[in-house]
């Protein structure tokens, strides 16, 4: 019985890890400004920056397009 502790601890963590990854984080845009020029986005996971003529952003900026 004393086993299963570390086993099932294990196999949390390796789920929480397996969750975390790229497939999850996708990008959260927030408007960030707004002028002539367009809308300014910034990503709240990533860091990205974006701007739009309208609309927030399709892509994930931490992404490379391929």
């Amino acid at each position: 019985m004393v086993i299963f502790i570390p086993l099932i601890l294990i196999a949390l963590y390796v789920g929480m890890y397996v969750l975390r990854t790229d497939r999850t984080s996708d990008c959260r845009w927030r408007q960030t400004g707004k002028d002539a020029e367009g809308i300014t986005f910034r990503c709240q996971v990533c860091g990205a920056e974006a701007r739009t003529e309208k609309g927030e952003p399709t892509h994930c900026g931490a992404k490379p397009n391929t």
